[in-house]
């Protein structure tokens, strides 16, 4: 997803508007409409489409990124037997795979509006076509509109259509096969296009001024009144209606596409291409938190200035030191309405400790990601530190961030879930060490860039099976014996401490690792 920041046009630069770019001189003025022609949004329109593969192609592995699709295909049609073949209803498996495109929608939806500092910090110095409505006659609202157009179809094609291979094991290979597939797909594009229009919409009436706490007020208020107003099977109906298209009528369906296109044009005409952020002061923050970390009794590379840098990078970017709490927040909601799916499939309820304790640990990949998010290696290649040093320092702002991060969400999900205190115990020291154990791993395959990810199918695949190596036996564990007897409670401690080791073995080995493929690069 590639984007441009939103800054405001010097006076050199001229008036930007809806109907396009106008000189400020005397004589003839090129408008939009007349400028900016069918034609002209073709050739953007290709310009954006060959950005995006080439920046994807260039960024996550080359030709390693041809074969992600696949990978999504293979994850989702694998997933799928599994599903059924444990008896979960065929609807709710079409009901998850929805959810999960409208999630990615409504990521997918900030792309337009990321700002060139962060891409810079992100992606390194970039000239992108988004961006060049500041220097050319070109519309802004047109060109985020045709941006946003491309991203759709991108996706759709690339992550969308691999995820519709799920109806090959719904159905069963049959002459309709081709019919069922691209049915789940068109329905499966058509809530991804559905979350990016929402995402799109709440950032232009941001841009009018409308408070965050107004827009969450407006949707609480919906989701009441449509909770009193009508019966819970009335409105249970509606929002699968909204959230899995193919199962409703083919009017509703096209009711939903037309309601997508019209908050989609109403948003582009409502957002203000000049709208910025205010600027930000702050305190001295960096010698205070040096001081605190001097306080601390045996905290050895708490007061390192690295360290204080890596805090200080979280703490003034968007969203702040709450985006890990956020992460696990998000992560024990998933898990929680997991136990209950599958109580629903087994009548078995997992031990909550141990359930817990083990997923909530690959939150450490989000709290890694969100440490170097806007970092970089090459920037401390000015300064007087080695690579070792400061991989060593990311780890200790981990730990500092981290633990608190997953500690409040497992505390209470044992609480509430009423956990026996040896699963609570055991729960507690899965979590610490499968969380040092995934976060070894990310920085030891990854190294700065745990985006890669999402898109280089090589290192994905080889996250994929080192996290499965540790999760799914204890998963297991926590299935058949509830609560765990003693035994299973000693043997999950010791598997909890055995990958913490691995861990931390990682995570000190990353620094010399990429030490050397930087030296080698």
């Amino acid at each position: 997803m590639s984007g441009a920041g939103t800054d405001t046009p010097s006076p050199a630069q001229g008036q930007r508007g809806s109907s396009g770019y106008q000189q400020g001189r005397t004589g003839p003025q090129r408008g939009g409409s007349s400028l900016v022609g069918d034609g002209t949004n073709r050739l953007l329109f290709a310009a954006l489409l060959r950005e995006e593969w080439r920046l994807h192609t260039q960024l996550f592995g080359g030709g390693r990124f041809l074969s992600f699709p696949l990978l999504i295909a293979v994850l989702a049609a694998g997933a799928t037997v599994a599903l059924v073949e444990t008896g979960t209803a065929a609807s709710t498996v079409v009901l998850g795979l929805h959810v999960l495109a409208l999630g990615f929608g409504l990521y997918s939806g900030t792309a337009g509006f990321a700002g060139s500092s962060m891409l810079e910090n992100v992606f390194g110095g970039l000239s992108l076509v988004l961006g060049t409505a500041a220097t050319l006659p070109l519309s802004r609202r047109r060109l985020l509109g045709i941006f946003l157009v491309k991203d759709a179809l991108f996706y759709a094609v690339v992550f969308v259509l691999p995820m519709a291979t799920a109806a090959i094991p719904l159905e069963g290979v049959s002459a309709t096969t081709p019919v069922d597939v691209a049915t789940l797909w068109l329905s499966l594009s058509l809530v991804f296009a559905a979350g990016m229009t929402v995402t799109v919409a709440l950032i232009a009436l941001r841009t009018r001024g409308v408070p965050t706490w107004t827009l969450l007020a407006l949707v609480a208020v919906v989701a009441l009144v449509s909770g009193v107003l009508g019966s819970a099977s009335a409105t249970l109906a509606a929002a699968q209606t909204l959230v899995v298209p193919q199962s409703a009528s083919l009017p509703a369906g096209a009711g939903l596409a037309g309601a997508t296109a019209l908050v989609a044009a109403a948003s582009l005409a409502v957002y203000d291409p000049t709208y910025g952020k205010p600027t930000r002061t702050a305190a001295d923050q960096f010698a205070r938190l040096r001081r605190l970390g001097d306080t601390v009794p045996g905290a050895t590379g708490v007061n390192d200035p690295l360290v204080v840098k890596t805090l200080l990078d979280l703490s003034r970017s968007a969203g702040g030191v709450w985006k890990p709490f956020v992460s696990a927040g998000i992560l024990l909601a998933l898990v929680a309405a997991l136990v209950g799916v599958v109580h629903e499939i087994t009548g078995i309820e997992p031990a909550p400790g141990i359930f817990f304790g083990g997923v909530l640990g690959l939150s450490a990949f989000t709290t890694y990601n969100w440490l170097t998010q806007f970092d970089a290696l090459e920037s401390y290649l000015a300064y007087p530190v080695t690579i070792a040093d400061v991989f060593r320092a990311k780890r200790t702002a981990f730990v500092l961030v981290g633990a608190p991060a997953v500690a409040v969400p497992y505390l209470a999900a044992v609480l509430w879930f009423e956990a026996a205190l040896i699963d609570a115990l055991v729960g507690a020291l899965l979590l610490a060490g499968f969380g040092l154990y995934y976060y070894g791993l990310t920085v030891y395959i990854a190294g700065f860039d745990p985006n890669e990810f999402l898109f280089d199918s090589v290192r994905f695949g080889l996250f994929t099976v080192g996290a499965a190596v540790a999760l799914v036996p204890a998963l297991v564990a926590g299935f058949v014996v509830v609560p765990p007897t003693l035994d299973i409670a000693l043997a999950l401690a010791g598997i909890g401490i055995g990958f913490g080791a691995i861990g931390a073995v990682l995570s000190s080995r990353a620094g010399p690792k990429w030490d050397a493929e930087y030296r080698h690069e």
